[in-house]
């Protein structure tokens, strides 16, 4: 299923996949609220994609890229939000430490995936993680842009 799902993702550059926490953001209870005002703000975007100057990669890279800002419906996301280290009830000690924890996790599972019959991209991304990979190198990994380079 792994493979089926990374040439789905490969073969359909013009959708957007999106990691959203429920429940908590750091030290805040949100319950769902992430998933909604999300849904509103890529659903007002349409097929826009996002652009270097408004993303910035996450200090833990399995996340990805976190947005700088995020403006819905006229109101400011607060960015303790969208960077969870910038929280005071956080902090980057406590937020590295998740991060490295979330990464052992990671590691634990992902040797069993090492299968002969794996997608050689696969392959190259699970490396990756083991290997530590920043941001930028799982997005060389994939054959398509995934951040426009204009503003």
């Amino acid at each position: 299923h792994a493979n089926l799902l990374l040439q789905q993702i490969v073969d359909t550059p013009k959708v957007r996949y999106i990691l959203c926490p429920n429940q908590h953001i750091g030290a805040w209870k949100t319950s769902f609220m992430p998933q909604w005002i999300a849904r509103e703000y890529l659903a007002r975007r349409g097929g826009a994609r996002f652009h270097a100057g408004q993303v910035t990669p996450s200090r833990c890279p399995l996340l990805g890229y976190s947005m700088n800002s995020m403006v819905v419906e006229g109101q400011s996301i607060p960015s303790i939000l969208l960077r969870v280290e910038t929280q005071k009830e956080v902090g980057l000690e406590a937020y590295d430490l998740g991060a490295l924890m979330l990464s052992n996790f990671f590691h634990e599972q992902l040797d069993s995936f090492l299968v002969p019959d794996l997608d050689p991209l696969g392959r190259k991304i699970i490396e990756a993680c083991l290997a530590g990979a920043a941001v930028e190198e799982y997005e060389q990994l994939i054959p398509h842009p995934m951040i426009d380079p204009e503003e």
